[in-house]
């Protein structure tokens, strides 16, 4: 009986990876399926998937989470040759970011998706968008700017990290290349040539004046 148990324990579990894989294939191929194309991709029926995925999103979740693993080591910022010099540093960081991005564009199309279908889903939590996307730019960021801790006030650090996480994403990418009709290789650099100006820009700006008091 205990036997019997198992095998049908492991039959459920081979079925459910199928779906997932279907499912992860399908969006690395540049989709967000349905639940039925998901179950014909995995030659199950569709009341099988429902039965393992009763919502669509939370299908999409598990399978996005399957094709990402990996995505952290492929992430994780590699700026051990950069030049010390911040501006050179901060162009190279988001063209070696970008780059990466763009080597998984469909995947992460697929990320951004999802998250703003959970954004506007009125039954997940409000933190809900926020978990589907790792976030890796941050860590970029963090150690493009490595450089300037302590040689900028603190204030206006926090400002150009805010700015360089508008640029150094997937989004900029994406608006420059459907809205603009950029090429990968002209978005990527536009991005390299912003992060460089925006550097520039808050080493260059003279420190605040102190009011006079009366």
């Amino acid at each position: 009986m205990t036997e019997r148990r198992a095998g049908r324990h492991n039959q459920r579990e081979r079925t459910r990876r199928a779906i997932v894989a279907a499912a992860a294939r399908l969006i690395e191929e540049g989709s967000l399926p349905s639940t039925a194309e998901v179950a014909e991709a995995a030659l199950v029926s569709p009341a099988t998937a429902y039965r393992y995925f009763p919502d669509n999103l939370g299908l999409l979740g598990a399978a996005l989470q399957d094709a990402s693993s990996g995505l952290a080591a492929r992430f994780a910022p590699d700026l051990d040759d950069a030049p010390e010099d911040p501006l050179a540093r901060a162009e190279e960081a988001a063209g070696a970011y970008l780059e990466r991005i763009a080597s998984r564009e469909r995947l992460i199309r697929g990320v951004i998706a999802l998250s703003l279908l959970r954004s506007v889903d009125a039954a997940a939590p409000s933190e809900a968008a926020a978990e589907v996307r790792p976030g890796f730019r941050r860590a970029w960021i963090d150690e493009a700017l490595r450089p300037l801790r302590g040689q900028v006030p603190r204030a206006r650090l926090r400002r150009l990290e805010l700015a360089l996480g508008v640029i150094m994403g997937p989004e900029a990418l994406i608006a420059l290349r459907d809205t603009m009709g950029a090429e990968p290789e002209e978005a990527a650099a536009v991005c390299r040539w912003m992060a460089r100006a925006l550097t520039a820009a808050t080493l260059d700006e003279p420190p605040a004046r102190r009011r006079r008091t009366a």
